[in-house]
Formats: C-alpha cells, structure tokens, sequence
C-alpha cells in the first residue's frame, strides 16, 4: 500500500507514535491535519506551528564560542592568532569568550529546515506562509547546509523533548527533499515502500509500549535465540540471526508479533493466499523462542498487515503453536484504529 491511500491524519499519529513523541501530537489541530493534502504539507505545517509553540515558551538559548579581535580582553587569549594577524600592532587581541545566544545548533537546523521549504513548488499557499513567517520568527539564526553529522551532533536533555520531536519532523523533511544542485529547485519525494514500513514497525511498537500495561514490550532484546543444540561452536556463527519486531509478554500469555507491510496484502499465485515466507518465517520464532526463553505461557504468533481496503483475519494451528494474520485498516477513523490495536491482544 502506498503512503498515499492513507489519510494525512493518521501519517501523523503514525509519526508520533514512532518517534515516541505521542504527547507533542497536540501541536496541529485535528481540524487542521484533515484540510491537508501531502505529507510535505503535513510536515511543513507541523513544523511552522512547533515553532511558534517555541517562541510563545521562549526559544532556547545555549553558550557557544565566540573569536573577536577586542582591545581589551575578555575570556581567553588566542595568542597565536594574535601574533599571526599582528593585533599587537593595532592595540588589539584575538580573544575567546562564551556568550549566551540563540544561535546555537538546534535551532540553526529547524530554521534551514524552514527555508528549504520556503522554495518547494508543491507546498500548499497557507502552509508556504505559516513556513515563511516561522523562518522570520527566527531571525538572528544562522542558516546552515543541512546534512545528516549535523542532525547527529545534536545532544538534547530530557527538558528538551518538543525540540526532539521537532528536529525529528526536520530529519525526516531533509531525507525526503532533493535539491538540484544546479538550479536549486527542491522537491519533496513520496515514502518509499521501506520508508513506509520502518514507519509501520515503529509505530506498532510504540504504540504497545504507551496504550498497554498487561503485557511486557521486549522492543530492544528482540533477538530470538536458535534451539541449536548439537551444533558445533565453530559453525553457531553461520545461522542468520533472528529478531522479531515485537514480543508482549504476559504471565499467561506470550505474542511474538511480525510486522508485514506490503502493497498486496495477501499473496499467491491466485491471490488470496498468506505469504509463505511470512509463516515460515514467523513459525521459526516462535518455535525457537518456546524452547530457548524458558519457563511460561507457551508462545503464539501475529502477523499484522495494514490495509485501506480489504480486511484479514487467518486463524491456523501449525506445528501446535496458533498463528494469527490480522489487518489494521489504516483509512479509518484514528480512533477505531486504537480500538483495532487493542484488540489484537486482549
């Protein structure tokens, strides 16, 4: 399925859910997400209104270095660039101080951000004004060429999330736009189907990890051991490693939970069919991890595509262990999909 067939809204609840940032969803009016059309829309207008919620709490402020050649002196002396550049000469010494300032890095990558999408042809006219007004907002901010070490060199505290969330919403902006580098016109590219499915795996693990509190989310250990007793040291290392996107854990109940996302939900030569792969695949993990996890409730599997359209629901009892395929219909109103996601485990 493509980003395209799934409503403006809820590519934005996906994103907040995925970014673990499902408080700062209040940033855009629901209202507002339903009038737009794009995800470069969605993204453009979400950034604008965040910085906005920005300057009405007060942009932030950090120290940074600052080299001036002064006839006193202030913090520290660069003697070598003051003999170099012969200030002795002109009463004068190159110094280093701290200063207080808006211009520090984070706030350097939301207004590059800004105005990259200034000049993208698509972005919608309200939108293209609520950008451009935002970017004024942040006058005094130096403008930088966004790359990916900038993004990386952000280091936020925990009293810093909104500015997580929105350089997150920045990150993903300077992923999706391409900038010719001869004519300088931008344009922003559709989610591609790996894109789309990072998004739908991150999303359903953040959801379980927010929503629920009976089941135990394994996010971060989800390699799944091989029950490879009789196999010689010398060849462990040549099994694939296994690692299931979700595992909920509860005393009486134990899901391993594949997330599948494709353009065709089910498969086969004839249609109507569950991928193959998807069973054999899933019928390992659970199979390895019933022997290798130990003591507990025994182990099932889910297999949980999304869908605008059609509806999955497969019920199969294979090797003794029960297998579920189940859809979530990503079109529909945000609420009934809470309501579908709960569903899957209760």
């Amino acid at each position: 399925m493509s980003s395209k067939e799934i409503p403006i809204a809820n590519i934005y609840y996906l994103l907040c859910y995925a970014w673990s940032h499902f408080e700062e969803r209040d940033v855009v009016r629901l209202d507002e997400l339903e009038k737009l059309e794009s995800v470069h829309d969605l993204l453009g207008k979400v950034l604008a209104e965040g910085v906005f919620s920005l300057i009405r709490k007060g942009i932030d402020r950090d120290y940074r270095d600052v080299h001036e050649n002064l006839a006193g002196i202030r913090g520290k002396i660069a003697v070598n660039e003051t003999v170099k550049k012969a200030l002795r000469a002109r009463s004068q010494v190159a110094c280093i101080y701290e200063e207080l300032s808006h211009d520090v890095l984070h706030n350097q990558l939301l207004r590059s951000t800004l105005k990259s999408l200034i000049r993208l042809p698509g972005l919608c006219n309200d939108v293209r004004a609520d950008v451009r007004k935002a970017y004024t907002n942040l006058s005094g901010v130096t403008v930088v060429n966004l790359n990916r070490q900038l993004f990386q060199r952000v280091h936020l505290d925990r009293n810093r999330q909104y500015y997580r969330f929105l350089l997150s919403v920045c990150r993903l902006i300077y992923e999706q736009l391409l900038v010719d580098e001869k004519s300088g016109e931008a344009r922003f590219t559709d989610f591609s189907e790996e894109r789309m499915e990072k998004l739908y795996e991150d999303f359903i693990i953040g959801f379980f990890c927010r929503e629920q509190s009976r089941y135990r989310i394994n996010h971060r250990g989800r390699k799944i051991d091989w029950a490879d007793e009789g196999t010689h040291d010398n060849h462990r290392s040549k099994l694939p490693k296994m690692e299931a996107d979700v595992i909920l854990e509860a005393p009486n109940r134990r899901i391993i939970m594949d997330a599948k996302y494709y353009k065709e939900t089910l498969g086969g030569r004839f249609g109507g069919k569950l991928h193959s792969n998807n069973l054999y695949q899933l019928l390992a993990y659970v199979r390895n991890r019933e022997i290798t996890a130990g003591p507990g409730a025994k182990h099932e599997g889910i297999l949980l595509y999304p869908t605008v359209n059609e509806s999955v629901a497969v019920d199969v009892c294979l090797e003794g262990y029960s297998i579920y395929a189940r859809s979530i219909n990503l079109a529909q109103n945000w609420r009934n999909i809470h309501q579908d996601m709960l569903a899957l485990i209760e």
